[in-house]
């Protein structure tokens, strides 16, 4: 049986030579081989090749950038300790190969085809973790994809890998050699670095920095999803484009000068009050990642140089946005100075229940990329824009990639010529119609923001006033689609009996006994939710919302106090609503 199968894995302390792993390498390729079909960890570079291709010099330079790089011409596995290790590729027509497509197809067929060529799953044991292909297309600009995984390139290196290939291009094409600036070495370095770090005390005070922040997380952040959570988590997305408007992006500009905060922190405030609004949880964990290429020798290194953080999110109903966003900004740099300690080590340092159904520590992530303006391979990831590298010139044709790794993620890429905003967001759990009510959501919170119109205290950020009021996210009809949960399998429209009525009302109070977190008994003894909660409490919002995804119903802020009078009162008001 393969060790990883049985959580049998150990740190890989004692590497051979050239074959050190960091904690985060281990950790994507335990997930790789516990999904293995899973493809969210693929990523892609893909250009428009503005020049005449020469397919052969291509292959050569392709070949020449993979055999180059100790990383990419890897294959990883376990050792028979259980230590996952990694070794050279084997000699074969697979390491470095350039696969070679004509692909006379429509403009939208094109775009398919390439999106399932970068999809598909890499087995990390038999094979090289980078694959390219040049789809030939008839009239316009050939398409170079160099998909590879994440356990060998974070978002920087998908660009230093397009540099290299075009680099040895230009020079194969000229007759001269082009000498790489990285053959793996630098990230070797950096993985024995981690190693001592990790014994170091600087990791055990890191280690008790986070175990600090994340005590007394007990609980999930339950966000509305409108499908059954599958047992298990599955790492399928999709994402929203948020354009964001050109007042917009100068209003922010503006935000951030007069209250001297990074757009980082700014953003990520307004993510929190977007989580807050639709979860009403008030004391959360969200994860954002770090880049760990600190020092000018891993400027130009491939590898996965990457590292997830978590931000513990701590909102009071009385918190004006400012508050929230000083709280926030404090709570960056503080962690920023433990940013080395690797995530893989984070969740046991939780009082967080392990769950099978959830992407992990915690469901949301935010990421924000100001890529280089003076790095004409990130410049061609500009959208529409060409740029010239070694005399080529070359454009961004744009592939989804890296969704459904968590429930949600919001991504924003910042540029001096504007701002792009996306919503990934896991296809198990959401719609695309309840996705883009989020984004939309995030778009309507960050303009209210800018143009200081937010509410003074949270608490008012609930629910917008009647005539603004979405429905809520799941059905065309505006209510919330059965969960399909326990609770919820009695819940068919109809007459009722008396019966019936029992039932449904013993499912309310189960229900309530899962939002406020006592015995059903004591729910039934209490007669009253006044005893547990007030109607301005942040759990009237959550019982609401654990009633509307139990029964498919569509209830309103201003039904809380009817709620809150008993079981037999919010039996009527449910079964008002629903037709019972």
């Amino acid at each position: 049986m393969n060790p990883a199968a049985t959580g049998a894995i150990r740190r890989n302390s004692a590497p051979t030579a050239g074959g050190a792993l960091t904690l985060g390498q281990e950790a994507l390729w335990l997930i790789q081989n516990l999904e293995p079909d899973c493809a969210a960890y693929n990523v892609t570079a893909a250009l428009r090749l503005h020049f005449p291709v020469d397919t052969g010099v291509l292959a050569q330079a392709v070949r020449a950038t993979v055999r180059g790089h100790a990383l990419l011409d890897s294959v990883f596995d376990c050792d028979p300790t259980g230590r996952i290790r990694r070794r050279r590729a084997p000699a074969s027509g697979a390491s470095g190969r350039l696969d070679l497509y004509e692909a006379d197809l429509p403009d939208a067929e094109l775009h398919a085809f390439a999106l399932e060529l970068t999809r598909r799953p890499f087995r990390l044991d038999r094979e090289p973790p980078i694959r390219t292909a040049l789809l030939r297309t008839r009239g316009g600009p050939d398409i170079l994809l160099a998909t590879a995984h994440h356990i060998v390139a974070d978002n920087v290196s998908q660009l230093l890998i397009c540099r290299e290939i075009l680099s040895h291009y230009a020079a194969l094409a000229a007759g001269t050699e082009h000498t790489a600036p990285d053959d793996g070495a630098a990230f070797e370095d950096f993985a024995r670095r981690q190693g001592a770090y990790l014994a170091s005390p600087r990791a055990d005070r890191a280690r008790q920095y986070w175990q600090r922040e994340l005590a007394g997380v007990t609980r999930h952040t339950e966000l509305p999803t409108d499908r059954p959570r599958p047992a298990v988590y599955r790492s399928e997305g999709a994402e929203i484009d948020l354009p964001l408007p050109a007042d917009l992006v100068a209003g922010l500009g503006e935000a951030l000068a007069a209250r001297n905060v990074t757009a980082f922190a700014y953003l990520v405030t307004v993510f929190q009050l977007l989580l807050h609004r639709h979860s009403g949880r008030h004391d959360f964990v969200l994860g954002y990642p770090v880049t760990q290429r600190q020092g000018s020798e891993l400027h130009d290194a491939i590898g996965y140089f990457v590292n997830t953080l978590p931000l513990r999110v701590h909102l009071d109903p009385d918190d004006s946005f400012d508050t929230v966003l000083r709280r926030t900004t404090a709570g960056l740099w503080r962690g920023l100075m433990h940013r080395d300690y690797p995530f893989a080590l984070l969740p046991r340092l939780s009082e967080l229940p392990r769950d099978p159904g959830r992407p992990g520590l915690f469901t949301a992530l935010f990421v924000l990329n100001e890529p280089a303006e003076d790095d004409p391979i990130a410049a061609a990831l500009e959208p529409g824009r060409q740029v010239e590298h070694a005399g080529l010139r070359a454009a961004e044709y744009y592939l989804p990639q890296q969704q459904g790794q968590f429930e949600l993620t919001l991504q924003v890429t910042r540029r001096a010529a504007g701002v792009q905003a996306k919503l990934k967001y896991n296809t198990s759990l959401f719609t695309e119609r309840a996705a883009r009510e989020l984004a939309e959501d995030y778009l309507r919170l960050l303009r209210s923001a800018v143009d200081d119109t937010l509410p003074a205290a949270l608490h008012l950020l609930r629910h917008r006033p009647e005539e603004q009021q979405p429905p809520i996210p799941g059905s065309e009809s505006g209510t919330m689609e059965s969960t399909s949960t326990s609770t919820s399998t009695s819940a068919s429209t109809g007459s009722s009996t008396g019966t019936d009525r029992a039932g449904r009302i013993a499912q309310m109070r189960d229900v309530a006994a899962m939002v406020f977190q006592a015995e059903p008994e004591e729910i039934e003894a209490a007669g009253s939710f006044e005893t547990d909660l007030d109607s301005d409490s942040l759990l009237a919002v959550e019982f609401t919302v654990a009633l509307e995804k139990s029964f498919g119903v569509a209830l309103h802020v201003n039904d809380i106090p009817r709620l809150m009078a008993g079981l037999d009162s919010t039996y009527e008001v449910v079964a008002e609503k629903a037709g019972w």
